[in-house]
């Protein structure tokens, strides 16, 4: 497809355009009295506050603006992935930077090593002012996330119980009511290969229920090798699956995704390597493709070899294997435990303690329920949020919330160079956009922030915020400045754009 260039101040400007609509929109949620976007959606709309489902559906007509609508999609999703929460902090922060650096005379390269640079000694700050948390501070994290009492209690018993590694997977409540319950399963870090194994896109998430597991060591090259298992499938009735596999071509990935558009077999191909490979084909009862085992592609049989999971939920970084017969992983794991018992290695035994603990550990289940389909996709959301926020909180402490953190540092900056002149204005626009949703006044309420005290947008007032249980973990705010920071610098630095190019038709 032929390309189309464009140079100069329209193309930023058409870039600007797009870019500024993103975080406009994302921006007009964030605080408690920030609102909610409407989402058309084919199955059924979406009305929700989440930056990072926002930032999913945000494709613009123009092609330059939906370029700079992208950027910041990309951004948000970025912390999302890093920190699991604070996409909306990102989208602001991200605006206010590059509207204050494209203000600045210098030339723009310039600006952005500089933004750099005083990111560099600014980020540190953040966790200059985080603080532990405390057991009782757990609900108040989830609770900010949530919305919900009764999803912020629930995630605060699935956390005490489970412990901050606690494995947490969302789903549809049956009796439309919120509970939860901890079922024997594994969670491997490794995630699907392609997008187009989603079946949840408002959720990222690709689910299979009562589905087989094909795990293979030896790599699938060629065609010849999934030959065999796609006749047996087809012959066994078997129209879905979980390939894990140690190595796939591009080739061959691409068939399986080509299966799934056409509707004749739903798989979902996931990569793991090592113990991890070892661990899940223990854990589902498989007996995987290898030469150790004396299976190969053409030997394969998927009566004998094929494990068996009730669910698999598998997300872009990682995926939850509950299995049909839980004993297995047990069974497993003290097979682990009598060479972790005789290891004098102390690496490899906290290596193989690591394991076993994985092996053993349970799967808290969360069920959210509504009596309508708006209200529950939202909650769902918002347990999620709310689960990945209190192990972001438990991983590196909190700090003052409702944009207070950031407002105060910002106060510290001295301003020397051209990249903290930026940020010092920029770090102020967390609390100025909370404050606007709200619809009071930012000269006015800043006039009245303290030492102690910050603003409270929800009952309208000052108090002590960390006191109050008004908090935000330390790692969201820290890879939400990050990210803002490092991709505004790329982003003022743009000259020209180059995209395909389609011609108009009559």
């Amino acid at each position: 497809m032929s390309k189309k260039i464009t140079t100069g101040k329209e193309n930023f400007e058409k870039l600007l355009t797009g870019f500024n609509l993103a975080c406009s929109t994302i921006g007009s949620t964030l605080g408690p009295k920030g609102r909610n976007v409407y989402i058309d959606h084919d199955m059924s709309p979406i009305i929700n506050n989440d930056g990072a489902t926002i930032a999913r559906y945000m494709d613009l007509p123009d092609k330059l603006e939906n370029m700079g609508a992208k950027l910041v999609r990309n951004t948000c999703g970025q912390t999302n992935d890093d920190a699991g929460d604070g996409t909306t902090t990102t989208a602001v922060l991200l605006q206010a930077i590059v509207k204050y650096a494209i203000e600045r005379p210098e030339n723009p390269m310039e600006v952005r090593r500089s933004l750099l640079d005083a990111g560099k000694k600014i980020l540190p700050l953040i966790k200059k002012q985080s603080i532990a948390i405390k057991k009782d501070d757990v609900k108040k994290v989830a609770l900010i996330s949530a919305e919900d009492e009764e999803i912020a209690e629930a995630v605060t018993q699935i956390t005490n119980k489970l412990g901050k590694d606690a494995c947490v997977a969302v789903e549809d409540s049956t009796d439309g009511k919120i509970s939860y319950e901890i079922a024997e399963g594994y969670e491997a870090q490794c995630g699907f290969l392609h997008p187009e194994f989603v079946t949840d896109k408002d959720r990222a998430l690709a689910i299979l229920t009562d589905v087989p597991v094909l795990v293979t060591e030896s790599k699938i090259s060629t065609i010849s090798d999934i030959q065999v298992f796609f006749n047996q499938c087809n012959d066994n009735g078997i129209s879905q699956a979980v390939i894990v596999c140690d190595d796939i071509e591009d080739v061959i990935l691409g068939v399986f995704v080509a299966n799934k558009k056409l509707g004749r077999f739903n798989p979902i191909v996931i990569r793991a390597t090592g113990d991890v490979l070892k661990d899940i084909e223990a854990c589902v009862g498989a007996t995987r493709v290898s030469k150790t085992s004396g299976v190969t592609f053409q030997t394969l049989d998927v009566k004998k070899h094929l494990g068996r999971c009730k669910k698999v939920i598998s997300s872009a970084n990682s995926t939850i294997f509950l299995p049909k017969d839980v004993s297995l992983s047990i069974k497993y794991s003290n097979f682990l435990q009598k060479f972790a018992n005789e290891e004098r290695n102390m690496f490899i035994k906290e290596r193989l303690e690591r394991r076993i603990a994985q092996l053993r550990g349970g799967i808290a289940i969360l069920k959210v329920g509504s009596p309508t389909d708006y209200d529950r996709e939202y909650l769902k959301l918002k347990a999620e949020d709310a689960i990945k926020a209190v192990k972001s909180a438990l991983e590196e402490g909190v700090v003052e919330g409702g944009g207070m953190c950031l407002w105060r540092i910002a106060q510290e900056i001295k301003g020397k160079t051209i990249g903290e002149l930026i940020l010092k204005k920029a770090l102020t626009a967390p609390l100025r956009k909370i404050i606007e949703n709200a619809g009071e006044d930012y000269t006015d309420i800043v006039r009245n922030i303290s030492d102690i005290f910050g603003y409270d947008a929800k009952n309208r007032g000052f108090c002590d915020l960390v006191k109050a249980g008004i908090i935000d973990p330390a790692k969201v705010e820290r890879f939400a400045l990050e990210n803002s920071i490092y991709n505004a610098g790329q982003f003022i630095t743009i000259s020209a754009s180059i995209y395909d190019y389609v011609e108009k038709k009559d």
